[in-house]
């Protein structure tokens, strides 16, 4: 009876990270960013879908639903790359660049690539950074 119990639990507590997430993913995708942002948020809150972290560092580095902010924008991919995002490598790099921190933003470009974001490539094109 109580692994029965435990089961369901794990399994409604997986349901719920997914609901919020999958939530700001639509609202991320019909161009509902305010809405996208609060369902990211609770995301990573309530749920602790860490993976949000990379889609409220686009929110923050776009000024999408929110004031621009490269500082969020950096907390939250800092975030999502200690969670192996490497998109979220992709665009931490290109603040770096912007911050003149060349030699840790190449090396951010060259992890994102190798992980599949092809995002690294362009951004490394527009420094002009060969990888």
């Amino acid at each position: 009876m109580i692994l029965r119990f435990l089961l369901v639990l794990s399994l409604t507590g997986g349901l719920l990270c997914a609901g919020n997430f999958a939530d700001g993913m639509k609202a991320f995708r019909s161009g509902q960013y305010k809405e996208a942002k609060s369902a990211f948020e609770k995301a990573v809150e309530e749920d602790g879908a860490m993976q949000a972290h990379y889609f409220l560092g686009l929110l923050y580095m776009k000024g999408l639903g929110t004031a621009k902010s490269k500082k969020a924008a950096k907390h939250h991919f800092q975030m999502a790359v200690q969670y192996g995002n490497a998109r979220a490598r992709c665009y931490l790099a290109e603040i770096y660049l912007k911050e003149h921190k060349k030699s840790r933003a190449t090396a951010l470009l060259k992890e994102g690539l190798a992980g599949g974001a092809q995002e690294c490539e362009k951004i490394a094109n527009k420094f002009k950074i060969s990888l």
